[in-house]
């Protein structure tokens, strides 16, 4: 990779990251911030820092844009001078923004003559670049064919998920979503665990133990999900009220916070309600949906 260049607009804490990757394999690197200083690390690297937005642009055909906000990023590419240099150039995004941001994005890269990608990083930092770190990105598979060896620089999970635009941003969504409830019942479940004096180190072991009835759960719920089939036999709606309202009576008796509890008992007496006592969990489903 050493002939290749690349562009990278923004240096916060994620911006900054994705640049030693690319340096490492040799990659010509420019980069660009608002506040120049940010760059100064990465020039000790090796990186370029341009004097000018225009200049950043000019300096690579393939744009990694990192920014606070698609607003920000729009702010900067959306004008006539810049879209005159981006002509025939890749921009791929990285911003943090939604599903409609992201088709918006690819929207105007089409009627300015720009390819696009539209991605999610789905860790922190530290971890950019490492076999370990996972990233999504979607557009043209052409486009992800011609830049896919560079951007997987970024880390060994990088993952293209489709031609559809919005694909990464969406996916994004749904992991984080998953990534909050399930830290945030790890939470609830360790302060009740050291309320009866349990040691939160036998919990880190436990937990190793349970991840494979954790991901065989999520792989079944999603199927159940696309069938829309919630029957079987393994613990129905009523068994697992039965259960929840156990694990509430011990956060309450424990003294700690049970809003989180509350909140999941409430979800199961509403899917008994709606005819599902006898389905299974994931029929709880039909509470979340359009």
């Amino acid at each position: 990779m050493k002939n290749s260049k690349a562009t990278f607009i923004g240096l916060g804490q994620m911006g900054v990251a994705l640049v030693p990757p690319f340096l490492s394999a040799g990659v010509d690197v420019t980069v660009w911030n608002r506040s120049a200083e940010k760059a100064q690390p990465l020039v000790a690297l090796g990186a370029h820092l341009a004097p000018n937005f225009e200049a950043a642009i000019t300096a690579a055909d393939l744009i990694v844009v990192c920014l606070a906000d698609y607003d920000t990023s729009n702010t900067l590419f959306h004008t006539d001078v810049i879209t005159s240099l981006l002509k025939g150039k890749t921009v791929v995004q990285l911003t943090t923004g939604n599903g409609k941001e992201a088709e918006l994005g690819a929207q105007w890269a089409e009627e300015v003559g720009v390819a696009y990608l539209d991605g999610a990083i789905m860790d922190y930092p530290t971890k950019v670049g490492k076999p370990e770190c996972m990233l999504l990105v979607s557009g043209a598979l052409a486009t992800w064919q011609a830049h896919e060896a560079h951007l997987k620089l970024l880390g060994g999970r990088m993952t293209y998920v489709g031609d559809k635009p919005s694909a990464a941003n969406l996916l994004d969504g749904g992991l984080l979503t998953m990534y909050y409830g399930n830290t945030f019942t790890l939470m609830q479940s360790a302060a009740m665990l050291m309320a009866e004096g349990v040691d939160i180190k036998a919990f880190k072991g436990a937990l190793d133990a349970f991840k494979p009835v954790i991901e065989s759960t999520w792989q079944r719920t999603v199927d159940l999900i696309d069938k829309r089939d919630y029957s079987g036999n393994e613990a129905s709606i009523h068994v697992h009220s039965l259960g929840v309202q156990s694990l509430l009576k011990r956060a309450k008796s424990a003294g700690v916070e049970h809003g989180l509890l509350e909140l999941f008992a409430r979800y199961v007496d509403d899917t008994a309600a709606k005819g599902h006592q006898e389905d299974e969990l994931p029929a709880v489903f039909e509470i979340f949906r359009p």
